[in-house]
């Protein structure tokens, strides 16, 4: 016998993606005191591209939970909403200049659920 057709496809489009950039830090034990001259500048510098508009939040990551040391960031993250404004953000940080910041990355995420 034939086989019998194939289901309806659904109508449904996929759902658009966002794409957003996150920029990470790597930050050495150290940070707290490391970053102490040069916190202003690293600070000034978020708001102007959150002023902006293309820097949408940022902030330290501590350790993984649980641990007893959840005060001390372990990484930097940053969520911008183009990838040239991410990397100009490191090329000009002073965390960065400073070598506050041991390693950073800036990756592609393709945002499906947003707030938008």
């Amino acid at each position: 016998p034939p086989l019998p057709p194939p289901p309806p496809r659904l109508s449904t489009p996929p759902p658009p993606i966002t794409p957003r950039y996150i920029l990470t830090y790597a930050y050495p034990p150290t940070i707290l005191s490391d970053r102490v001259p040069h916190r202003p500048g690293h600070v000034s510098l978020a708001k102007s591209y959150k002023s902006k508009g293309t820097l949408l939040y940022a902030g330290g990551l501590s350790p993984p939970l649980p641990t007893p040391d959840k005060d001390t960031p372990v990484e930097g993250v940053f969520l911008f909403t183009n990838e040239d404004d991410a990397r100009e953000f490191v090329d000009n940080d002073p965390y960065v200049k400073e070598g506050v910041v041991e390693e950073y990355s800036v990756r592609e995420w393709a945002c499906v659920v947003t707030p938008e």
